[in-house]
């Protein structure tokens, strides 16, 4: 076990727990960084939407990011966060092979996990010719034949979306039967609907995607976009926050949670998944945690923060 006790652990490498690390560092905090290396987007290859960094590689951006938190008093352990629980005015956190660590407030950054339809094809394509976010990847395939795939969650807004990037858009509704609302999105964005069951998607050496259809027809596009459900990756959490009769991790705008010590950042505390909006909010966590541990060791220096909202 580290004897150490940290200032703060932060679980997650992304932009949310770097950036967090920064702040804290900058603040004469001493942090520990925790990282599995499972990042959602990392089969994308590469960040956009980031200035300075628009188009960077994911893994050179997190190398340099830890590069620069060097004059810090930021550790790092490339592993596994298996449990963490609060007790008292400590929080103590147990890895899959580094041990146990014990400290006065735990970030949590370690995101979301995106559930990918049964399509067969279509995980060997995800992050390379089928994305879910437009902002982040539909300019690569500007103006040429795009599919948005709705059979499993409805999409239509998103390909009303993307008529910024292309006008060559098909919607394949995969034989589901499509709601009056849906399909009237779908005909003010002019977007045509195929209402063909796919069958499999298939790595087209030209076009990009081959969509192969129950019947054996085949349709060629130049990339394919849905929208995907998600699910918070917060296992190790799950007992601390049962414990305290939660049924979600609820934050405010700065990452303070319900729970006492534990904050969120990134991802997991906001629906738009952007690197940008993760940094951004891991450096309201880290000055909400700062702030935070000045008011636990200088009574009546700062006013209270208001409590984080309940869960609807």
């Amino acid at each position: 076990m580290d004897t150490q006790l940290y200032d703060t652990v932060i679980v997650g490498g992304g932009p949310a727990g770097l950036n967090a690390a920064l702040y804290l560092g900058r603040s004469r905090r001493r942090v520990l960084l925790i990282d599995s290396g499972d990042a959602r987007n990392m089969a994308a290859g590469v960040m956009h939407n980031v200035l300075t960094n628009d188009g960077a590689d994911i893994a050179d951006f997190r190398a340099r990011s830890r590069t620069e938190l060097a004059p810090y008093d930021v550790s790092f352990r490339d592993d596994e966060v298996v449990s963490a629980s609060g007790d008292g005015d400590t929080v103590t956190v147990s890895t899959k092979e580094s041990g146990t660590f014990r400290t006065r407030t735990l970030l949590y950054a370690a995101g979301v996990r995106s559930i990918l339809p049964p399509l067969p094809g279509i995980a060997d394509l995800w992050g390379q010719e089928v994305f879910e976010c437009p902002y982040c990847h539909a300019w690569e395939v500007r103006e040429r034949t795009i599919a948005v795939y709705g059979g499993s969650v409805p999409s239509e807004c998103l390909a009303s979306t993307l008529t910024a990037w292309s006008d060559d858009l098909t919607y394949l509704s995969d034989g589901r039967e499509l709601p009056e609302d849906e399909r009237g999105r779908l005909t003010a964005a002019a977007v045509p609907v195929v209402t063909d069951t796919v069958a499999r998607l298939e790595r087209d050496p030209e076009a990009g995607v081959r969509v192969v259809f129950e019947d054996g027809r085949t349709a060629r596009y130049g990339a394919l976009f849905l929208h995907l459900d998600t699910e918070p990756r917060i296992d190790p959490l799950r007992p601390w926050v049962d414990a305290a009769d939660l049924e979600s991790v609820q934050s405010d705008d700065r990452g303070r949670t319900r729970v006492p010590r534990l904050y969120v950042a990134g991802d997991l505390g906001r629906n738009m998944h952007q690197a940008a909006m993760a940094a951004a909010s891991g450096g309201l966590a880290g000055m909400a945690i700062n702030s935070d541990l000045i008011r636990e060791d200088r009574p009546g220096s700062l006013p209270a923060p208001p409590p984080p909202a309940p869960a609807p």
